[in-house]
């Protein structure tokens, strides 16, 4: 077997772990400048060029040339992120063994290194100035997931911490474990502590922040597990395949469900009559919830040979989970018990939202381009000149080619703060502005079909 190597983009930095027989090794390479403000698990040429780097520090190092690799990924990505992210490292011929979540990898830290008992709940948070996630694990042998808490997706910096703020205490005293560990970024470890503080101080629950390179070394610990090594004897994880509620349509309704049920069986809904096909072929969906509408992460079409004994019959239709995380969409005969099972690897793709998410991040690349010509023009000396003119022209055009294709502007100058789309980069005292008002935009944001691509950069009065 190759080795596996954990790899966390975090803060500016690729954080690498290994794992021998009896210990977790760590490490951490400051990533080029040239790519320290990139989303790597998005981008492509930013993960080939972190991979070139962090090969070469193994080979260097370690003496290690040829490994596949364990992720620690936010805990809001779904499972179309995650496909579309293994089919850019295999262009990038990086092979990801498996991706875990940064609530579980320090849910392994704590479980390793704090000895705890089987049966103990504990609240697992990482939080950042632009994401959260905070799940439930139920420690001991087998690590499991019981809840997810809280996750946001595609936040602005600050809403974070404004929606802990005023959320949080409820949140977490109504999740309430044994005890809550936490990491991640400075400001918002400290606005989450207080939340916690206020949620759970009263009741005795403990409260542990823990430096972040605990993920990584969490992480390592779920390396030496897949490679069955003596430091990580006994550790197992259960989790969700997806923190998202789930559905399944074939030529019909949508059947949603709730993955929880997933870690640990399968989740089904019963069809009277399986029906026929509304085309010339059956299809069969696989959707992820997200922000109340439905995403398709896989489909597929399968052969009448293999569905025809269902016509008619009534079903159970459902959702597996199976070794290594991998899933699986059923149908099964409810008299019979025969089944038939639809696996990830034969699906044929995301479907018609791959198009609508690739537009979208063409629009994020190109709104630094549309930055640059309002700034060109705004502060242009002689907004008589040809040059200037033409900046302004150009920049106008563009915003009304944005427009005609969807993408709304986030401003909002003069009006309540918005925490969805603004984020507060300044507070002053305005006695002409009533409380929480935008007083100035400095950079505008940005909307396309309903899901913010950027929040606006505001200074709120007062």
């Amino acid at each position: 077997m190759k080795n596996i190597v954990g790899v966390h983009f975090w803060d500016k930095n690729a954080r690498i772990c290994i794992a021998d027989d009896y210990n977790i090794y760590t490490d951490s390479m400051e990533l080029p400048m040239s790519i320290r403000n990139a989303d790597i698990l998005k981008d492509e040429s930013a993960f080939r060029l972190s991979f070139e780097k962090i090969r070469d520090h193994m080979l260097e190092n370690m003496g290690i040339r040829d490994f596949d690799v364990v992720l620690a990924v936010p805990d809001d990505l779904g499972l179309s992120e995650e496909k579309a992210l293994k089919q850019m490292a295999e262009a990038c011929d990086v092979t990801v063994l498996r991706t875990y979540r940064e609530t579980a990898a320090l849910a392994a830290y704590v479980n390793q290194e704090f000895q705890v008992e089987n049966g103990v709940s504990i609240l697992s948070a990482f939080v950042n100035d632009d994401r959260i996630g905070v799940a439930v694990y139920e420690m001991g042998d087998r690590i499991r997931r019981m809840d997810t808490v809280l996750v946001t997706e595609n936040a602005g910096a600050g809403n974070v911490l404004t929606h802990v703020r005023k959320f949080g205490p409820r949140l977490l005293f109504e999740h309430m474990a044994d005890a809550v560990f936490f990491t991640g970024g400075f400001n918002a470890c400290m606005t989450f502590e207080q939340a916690a503080s206020a949620g759970l101080g009263r009741s005795g629950v403990d409260i542990k922040m823990l430096d972040a390179s605990c993920v990584i070394e969490g992480l390592g610990f779920l390396c030496g597990s897949l490679e069955r090594r003596p430091v990580s004897e006994g550790i197992h994880l259960e989790d969700t395949i997806s923190v998202y509620p789930m559905g399944i349509s074939m030529d019909q309704e949508i059947l949603r469900f709730d993955t929880d049920t997933v870690a640990y069986g399968e989740a089904a809904g019963e069809v009277e009559h399986f029906p026929e096909p509304e085309g010339s072929r059956d299809h069969v969906v696989l959707y992820e919830e997200r922000k109340g509408r439905f995403r398709r992460v896989a489909e597929w079409y399968p052969s009448e040979d293999r569905i025809a004994a269902f016509r008619r019959r009534p079903v159970r239709i459902g959702l597996d989970q199976g070794a290594e995380a991998a899933y699986s969409v059923f149908i099964q005969d409810k008299e019979s018990g025969y089944k038939l099972q639809l696996t990830d690897q034969d699906s044929t793709g995301e479907g018609n939202d791959t198009k609508e998410e690739s537009v979208a991040t063409f629009i994020e690349k190109i709104l630094p381009i549309i930055d640059n010509l309002e700034y060109a023009a705004k502060y242009a000396e002689d907004d008589t000149n040809p040059y200037a003119q033409g900046i302004l022209q150009s920049y106008q055009k563009a915003v009304a080619i944005l427009e005609e294709n969807g993408v709304s502007r986030i401003t909002g100058e003069g009006k309540p703060f918005d925490f969805n789309l603004q984020n507060a980069v300044a507070h002053v005292v305005d006695g002409d502005l009533p409380e929480n008002t935008v007083k100035q935009v400095m950079q505008a944001g940005y909307m396309y079909q309903g899901k913010v691509l950027r929040t606006a950069q505001v200074i709120v009065a007062n």
